[in-house]
């Protein structure tokens, strides 16, 4: 049985990293981190519910929002927070991107999906019968893939996957429209509107500082509240109908 300290934890994972990853809207006063059922003291690490009688920790709030028990929410924030990946260094495939009926059916022309680089892999790989996106990091290098089984409408992330804004290495204007979907982004393209991808409702510390590039950002997001906190420091942000 995998090993956990519960301090360490505890003392470790920052409540505001744990509400920015779970895509909680709260406000920041005075040492104190407030939002709806919760005022998290910034200095002890801790929150109460000013509203009830649940309090504690990182890992009871975690417990609390997710319904899991404590041992349980202890290991996912272990692993999300405190596991850095220690794998060597692989050089990334290259994988051939074929333009296929699916593709048609979503309304993308072979030109725009070779130019966006998006297409099915048929050679013998992680990534082979999914529909991929290829990716790039905030330094605008190649970084991976992300994939999309369209049998089961699932997303694929290979292990060791970091999220930085998709398609951000292309956008040049000032304004950009910012959606969790890579679909949304695309078909935000093809209307020839400038727009980047979180790829998940979540937004990573990275991709916050790639979207400081941009002076005005709109938000395509069901639950923008955490998003438009963090990102109107340094941008103007308007959120658009969904």
């Amino acid at each position: 049985m995998e090993f956990l300290n519960f301090q360490e934890i505890s003392q470790k994972v920052q409540f505001q990293n744990l509400l920015d990853w779970l895509n909680i809207p709260y406000n920041a006063i005075n040492g104190e981190l407030k939002g709806d059922g919760f005022i998290i003291t910034i200095s002890k690490n801790l929150y109460f519910n000013p509203n009830g009688e649940d309090k504690g920790s990182v890992i009871n709030f975690l417990s609390k929002h997710k319904g899991l028990d404590l041992r349980s929410a202890a290991q996912e924030l272990k692993k999300q927070f405190l596991i850095e990946a220690k794998e060597p260094l692989r050089e990334l495939p290259n994988l051939e991107l074929h333009y296929c009926p699916f593709l048609e059916e979503k309304g993308f022309s072979k030109e725009f999906c070779e130019e966006y680089e998006i297409g099915l892999v048929k050679q013998h790989s992680i990534m082979a019968g999914k529909i991929v996106f290829k990716t790039y990091n905030e330094l605008g290098q190649h970084s991976g893939y992300v994939g999309y089984n369209f049998t089961k409408d699932e997303w694929f992330f290979p292990k060791g996957f970091k999220r930085t804004l998709y398609n951000a290495h292309r956008i040049k204007s000032d304004e950009v429209y910012l959606t969790v979907s890579i679909w949304e982004t695309l078909n935000l393209i093809k209307q020839g509107i400038s727009s980047v991808a979180l790829i998940g409702k979540s937004m990573t510390d990275i991709q916050a500082d790639q979207l400081s590039q941009f002076t005005r950002v709109v938000l395509v997001h069901p639950e923008p509240d955490n998003i438009i906190v963090r990102l109107s420091k340094k941008s103007f942000v308007k959120v658009s109908p969904q």
